[in-house]
């Protein structure tokens, strides 16, 4: 998308851009990305308007890089601030007679809280309101220097919710005009010098992208390869959307076998996951940089504790200020139906054994003191392996890594402050670094794994064999963030042994 835009800024067949995104399904780094490339386009002399029935607040954050911003006159701009609601399901649980054991080591280690509370613990809160804070702070400075505000202004009109009616947000300096589609195709045609009525030429950016090549500069015997490191870390399975030990370790098998690739950057977007898979993909990173291979890691939306993990060794981190990173911590849950089976359904269960743990972590029976200190030692265990590797990794103590840990929730700007985060950037930056560490002047891209259709499409095709993808997904951005609702839910669902994960993907309108 980024790529596209500045073919446009160059391209003379593209007078300006028309932002029409009401809502914006997209992580709060990948829409700084945007807008960022947004912001460069206009340095190229070009215009962009937006035009909306209403607006989102993340959809508000990208359309405020227009020169004009117009508004339905029946519209809202729905800008109110940044929260989060988090369910907690012990009570019902409680009464389904279903309980889970937990392990957890790191206060702030939050993932578990839902099944163990039924509310926020105070480290959670006070973790939850410092990112919440940080996002914000992402968010003001793109849209005060945009619309001329100052921050104190910003905050009035959303504690107000002075976006709330098309009147009000014109009001508040949110929107430039109130105006119907067909108002704000005269002004194109005034700003395209084209006659009355006469046509307007659009082009979408799936076509547009779809009749341009993309430059790529550099000879093919120099290349930087980026490795997608994208969704949950699981064991064993080799699905799409997820990263798997397999998966990744033919990945990396490749790249060191071929001698075309003189670096990597490994581009992270995720919450974590699986502790055996994330340490032998770290494993996999040494063994590219024992080879000589410089490696860079760039964050996306999220870089949390497992998706921390395999990027902790790399030779530079570059982060978006508003990733959400850190998360270092490690948690253990096993559920126990003992209770639903035995007194709500009259299923009871025996046993006969040779050696005391020969039946263990049954979901049917009770866990013995001794099971349950075997894994809380197994979970602090971990937890101690991820301080080392976080502290041989930043170049820190033990204990300078545990203050910081703790499965505490950090954005990169934080991150960079505490040592998390070398440099706040984007990947276009991360790969620049990348190809200057291996003395490379120009290069080509090589990207991994190489995925041929949307992930969701196929897992929707898993489970409808026979049927076409294309009648059983919408093309819209609530069925596929329903989609990817449901991966994570089973992914979580699916766990086994130590979860190096982030306590929750948020999700922002």
């Amino acid at each position: 998308l980024r790529r596209t835009i500045q073919n446009a800024a160059e391209d003379s067949n593209i007078e300006g851009i028309l932002l029409t995104h009401k809502d914006v399904s997209l992580g709060q780094a990948t829409i700084k990305s945007i807008v960022d490339e947004l912001n460069k386009f206009k340095e190229s002399g070009k215009w962009i308007y937006s035009y909306g029935d209403y607006y989102g607040q993340s959809a508000y954050f990208v359309n405020s890089t227009a020169d004009s911003i117009f508004l339905n006159p029946n519209g809202m701009v729905d800008v109110k601030g940044y929260a989060t609601m988090i369910p907690f399901f012990k009570e019902g649980m409680d009464k389904l007679g279903v309980k889970f054991d937990i392990f957890y080591a790191g206060n702030f280690k939050s993932a578990t809280e839902p099944f163990r509370r039924t509310n926020m613990s105070e480290p959670n809160k006070l973790q939850t309101r410092t990112f919440l804070d940080g996002m914000l702070d992402v968010f003001q400075e793109q849209v005060t220097i945009a619309r001329g505000f100052d921050v104190a202004t910003l905050d009035a009109i959303m504690n107000d919710y002075k976006g709330i009616n098309g009147k009000s947000a014109l009001q508040a300096n949110l929107v430039d005009e109130l105006l119907f589609w067909d108002d704000l195709q005269d002004i194109l045609r005034k700003k395209l010098d084209i006659k009355e009525n006469g046509k307007i030429e659009f082009i979408d950016l799936e076509e547009y992208k779809s009749k341009i090549t993309l430059k790529e500069e550099g000879p093919r015997n120099n290349r930087v390869a980026i490795v997608y490191a994208e969704g949950n870390v699981g064991y064993g399975a080799d699905e799409k959307g997820s990263i798997s030990d397999k998966k990744y370790m033919k990945i990396f098998e490749k790249i060191r076998a071929d001698k075309k690739i003189k670096a990597v950057v490994l581009r992270v977007n995720s919450g974590g996951g699986s502790a055996l898979t994330s340490d032998i993909i770290h494993k996999e990173i040494a063994h590219l940089k024992a080879d000589g291979i410089p490696v860079v890691s760039s964050f996306g939306d999220y870089a949390a504790s497992g998706g921390y993990y395999i990027a902790a060794n790399s030779d530079t981190i570059v982060s978006m200020p508003n990733t959400l990173t850190g998360s270092i911590g490690v948690f253990s849950m096993l559920p126990n139906a003992q209770k639903l089976a035995t007194e709500k359904l009259g299923v009871n269960f025996d046993t006969v054994r040779t050696h005391q743990h020969a039946i263990t972590m049954s979901p049917y029976l009770d866990m013995s003191p001794d099971q349950k200190a075997m894994v809380q030692s197994e979970t602090d265990a971990v937890y101690d392996q991820f301080l080392t590797i976080v502290s041989n990794g930043r170049g820190m103590t033990i204990e300078e890594t545990h203050e910081i840990a703790q499965g505490r929730v950090w954005t990169g700007m934080a991150g960079k402050e505490i040592g998390l985060v070398d440099v706040i950037g984007d990947l276009d930056d991360a790969i620049k670094i990348a190809g200057d560490m291996a003395g490379l002047d120009k290069w080509k891209i090589k990207e991994y794994p190489s995925i041929k259709k949307e992930w969701y499409e196929d897992l929707i095709k898993g489970l409808n064999k026979g049927s076409s993808t294309r009648a059983l997904i919408p093309n819209d951005d609530l069925s596929r963030t329903l989609i990817k609702d449901y991966s994570e839910l089973k992914s979580i669902l699916d766990m086994e042994g130590p979860q190096c994960r982030i306590p929750y993907l948020y999700k922002f309108n």
